[in-house]
């Protein structure tokens, strides 16, 4: 049995009692534990919600996660409070990615190509967000669909990225722009580093 369509998508009576009821209300009991036993509660309880959680993972209180099953996330993933992460149109993170607090990754859009139906009825564009490994989102930082961050990277706080980001460049800005590229130092043959 499906359920009437409310906001253009279509629920099934599963997915509203064990989804969008029992997981979701755990969820937002978890993320109010305060200090240490929060962080372990929370990373009990996403390992067991994303569709896959490597190890290392850090979730601080008032995190957010919508549609943790569309989310991968790699090793050593940090994420600060207040983070909004909607996984709508998936998301993958890569391992080493430190999320600074109040940041916001949006994998969807909505339609709005018709004018005489109300935006909430048109549907959703899902569009995926990946982010390699050793990126650092800035504090307040908005990560758009379909935009995808490259290796090494570092996004200033405050920026709205709406365009792929390339490896090892710092991006900044609204909407943000590139400020610079980060050097790749070598390692010489005796072990001395070269700049």
């Amino acid at each position: 049995m499906k359920l009437p369509v409310v906001v253009g998508e279509k629920i099934s009576v599963y997915d509203l009692i064990f989804k969008y009821t029992i997981r979701d209300f755990l969820l937002g009991i978890v993320k109010w534990i305060p200090a240490s036993p929060g962080i372990l509660a929370r990373m009990l309880a996403y390992k067991i919600v994303l569709k896959k959680s490597g190890k290392g993972l850090r979730v601080a209180e008032f995190v957010t996660i919508k549609f943790p099953e569309n989310i991968i996330v790699g090793n050593n993933v940090s994420f600060n409070e207040y983070d909004w992460i909607d996984g709508n149109g998936l998301i993958e993170i890569g391992d080493y990615v430190s999320v600074g607090p109040r940041v916001s990754l949006i994998s969807f859009d909505h339609e709005y190509s018709d004018p005489e139906k109300p935006v909430k009825l048109q549907g959703k564009i899902l569009a995926k967000i990946v982010i390699q490994n050793n990126v650092w989102l800035g504090a307040g930082a908005i990560v758009r669909a379909g935009v995808t961050i490259g290796e090494g990277s570092v996004i200033g706080a405050g920026s709205i990225v709406l365009k792929d980001v390339p490896p090892h460049t710092v991006v900044a800005g609204v909407p943000a722009k590139v400020i610079k590229m980060i050097e790749i130092k070598k390692t010489a043959g005796n072990g001395e580093i070269d700049a």
